[in-house]
């Protein structure tokens, strides 16, 4: 409880303004903290340079990833902060002149002149023996870890969090030497002390499995890195050298919480609990106005002023006030009104009551789920409340339903927790311990499905389709670490391609070719359908085409079902044709008026030009926007409303 001694909340000392603000994410709690610090330690000892299986040398795989890196920092994370340490070099170049060490980049914001030169490194163009050279296997794993100490330490922009990369495929350095074995653990230690986290990324050799037991299990958290929790592929050789980008990858980014708030089990009765989006939709960022006629390219700053239409005078915030229109009045309110009418309560999750969990259906999912995980920091008992309360939930096959308000001036939802308990797999833990909150939908957000059928098609139609979803099975399952975003859906009225545009920007700022996209969602057409001809010469194919052209075949004798009307369907259809035959009784004067297009087409530009200027055409049903677009010779594009209302916006400012 938040009375109790060891139920203590950190917000118990602050006044009620100061706790609403401390309840926002933690990321937001200083300017700092949101900031990612990332320092590549590379092993450049001869196994290093020793071309594997697949004619891969993992040297070079490893400055490949962090230069992936660096790209994908100046793109996502500007201010993050990468710096790359090479060592078991011949030649040294370290602030405490320690030997076979050479800091190639010290740890600071990615920079184009910074990939460039990891690009050099890794087309040959700068010879590695003749630049660092390699000490043959001569290193001190901890005076390696106290140069990153020093390094991070002396970085004078404060970050949030800190993490070494290490790339190597020697498990037991120093083996026969206990006394820079210890001292190596030591040195480990103390980079942990100081809040920095050790990425071990283990390279197999192409004649030796690496293997963490000999050494390296003492210096990682927990003796069992992230990796191994995620599957990392342990058998090849080769796949562990393909895989280690997309592993650099998942882990380069810093797992941030959504929000931070308490969780009211019962009054008195409070637990502190994280959120995080396991899944979050990528976007390609805004861009920034610059201003080039000059010296130098500067930024643009946007000014928005709002002009009185009847004195043209500026106006202030203090004098902008807001209105709904209800019943033929304008109904008007205050910024600070409509803030006051959006708030239901201070921030926090509220338990209402349990449910069994089968009457949560599929449909009520409108929006994709937030991971909660107590907070101990927040509230000292957290983690025990909620780990009870989960087991609890989980054995009685439960599910809570709760009030959920995310943040200040957020509306008030309704949530599901579902229990998510913790699954260890050989390779570790594949699924975390927690809760899943899912929102819940209003009665004014369902809506009723107009599909009705009661169609049933034939056994052998059946029977052919389950071939094909038997033949096009895929085996290894999808895994979305494996597949980029190719392109953006309809978002703001501006499809975009999202690796083109970042391809672009990478190709224009290094002075590349811009480069091929790799759409890897497309599907392998060669494969799913091939000839027939091709199908009988390879009699030992998995492909289906065969099985397709008999489903084609199949469903081509099949008789179409017949449509179906709902009364809803059949009381539009009689008022269509009520509404034609009235059409037909009318005098020809009238079927003449009604009938003249240029009429009509003035009419309704008339009409269409008078609610774009005063903004209403959100009143206007699509079908008039679409007609009006093509009255004037534009064909509609999108799919909603804000489409076309965006396309009507756009001709009448070019006119």
């Amino acid at each position: 409880m938040s009375s109790s001694s060891s139920w203590r909340s950190k917000y118990d000392d602050l006044d009620d303004e100061d706790a609403e603000e401390n309840f926002v994410t933690d990321a937001q709690e200083t300017q700092w903290s949101s900031r990612d610090s990332i320092l590549f330690v590379i092993d450049c000892s001869p196994a290093m340079l020793k071309p594997s299986e697949d004619g891969e040398i993992p040297f070079y795989t490893a400055i490949k990833c962090a230069m992936t890196v660096q790209l994908n920092k100046i793109i996502s994370s500007e201010s993050d902060l990468v710096g790359i340490v090479l060592y078991g070099t011949s030649k040294s170049k370290n602030p405490n002149n320690f030997e076979n060490i050479y800091v190639l980049q010290d740890l600071e914001t990615p920079d184009v002149n910074k990939i460039q030169q990891l690009e050099s490194i890794d087309d040959k163009t700068i010879n590695f023996e003749e630049e660092f050279g390699s000490s043959d296997g001569k290193y001190t794993l901890g005076e390696i870890f106290w140069t990153a100490t020093n390094i991070f330490g002396s970085s004078a922009q404060r970050v949030g969090s800190k993490r070494l990369f290490l790339f190597t495929n020697e498990d037991d350095p120093h083996s026969g030497d206990i006394s820079l074995r210890s001292a190596s653990k030591v040195r480990a230690k103390d980079l942990q002390e100081f809040g920095i986290k050790i990425e071990l990324f283990d390279i197999d050799k192409p004649d030796e499995k690496f293997s963490r037991k000999n050494f390296y299990k003492d210096i990682l958290i927990d003796g069992i890195d992230d990796d191994d929790e995620e599957g990392a592929p342990a058998d090849d050789t080769s796949a562990k050298l393909s895989e280690l980008l997309q592993r650099v990858q998942r882990k380069e980014v810093k797992k941030r919480s959504l929000f931070n708030i308490p969780f009211k089990l019962a009054p008195g009765l409070e637990i502190g609990v994280k959120g995080y989006n396991l899944v979050m939709f990528q976007t390609k960022g805004p861009h920034r106005n610059v201003y080039t006629l000059g010296e130098a390219v500067r930024e643009v700053e946007t000014v928005s002023k709002w002009i009185c239409a009847d004195t043209a005078q500026y106006l202030g915030s203090a004098d902008l006030k807001y209105y709904w229109e209800f019943g033929g009045v304008k109904v008007v309110f205050t910024k600070e009104e409509i803030a006051a009418m959006k708030t239901f309560g201070p921030p926090g999750l509220s338990l209402i009551g349990f449910k069994p969990k089968d009457v949560l259906r599929m449909q009520y999912n409108i929006a994709h789920s937030v991971f909660l995980y107590p907070d101990e920091k927040s509230y000292e008992g957290s983690t025990r409340a909620f780990s009870s309360l989960l087991k609890a939930m989980a054995e009685m096959d439960k599910i809570a339903i709760c009030s959920f308000t995310q943040r200040v001036n957020y509306g008030t939802r309704l949530v599901a927790l579902v229990p998510q308990l913790e699954v260890v797999g050989p390779n570790g833990q594949e699924q975390p311990p927690g809760l899943q909150l899912i929102p819940l939908p209003w009665v004014d957000d369902i809506r009723p499905l107009p599909i009705q059928t009661d169609y049933t098609p034939p056994t052998e139609l059946i029977d052919a389709a389950k071939a094909i979803i038997a033949k096009l099975n895929m085996k290894k399952g999808f895994q979305p670490d494996n597949y980029e975003n190719p392109c953006m859906p309809l978002c703001h009225f501006d499809p975009k391609a999202l690796q083109k545009h970042f391809k672009v920007l990478q190709a224009t700022a290094l002075n590349q070719r811009d480069m091929d996209i790799d759409d890897k969602s497309l599907p392998k057409t060669e494969q799913m359908f091939a000839n027939q001809q091709l199908i009988k010469a390879m009699s030992h194919s998995k492909r289906a085409g065969a099985y397709i052209q008999q489903f084609k075949e199949v469903s081509e004798t099949v008789e179409p079902p017949v449509p179906s009307f709902t009364p809803s369907q059949a009381s539009q259809a009689t008022k269509r044709s009520t509404q034609s035959q009235s059409q037909l009784e009318e005098p020809s004067s009238t079927k003449k008026a009604k009938g003249n297009p240029a009429l009509d087409n003035a009419a309704l530009l008339a009409d269409i030009r008078d609610k774009w200027e005063k903004m209403q055409l959100n009143g206007e049903t699509v079908v008039t926007l679409k007609r009006f677009l093509t009255s004037v010779g534009e064909f509609p594009e999108g799919t909603k409303k804000r489409d076309y209302i965006k396309q009507i916006g756009d001709y009448f400012m070019q006119e």
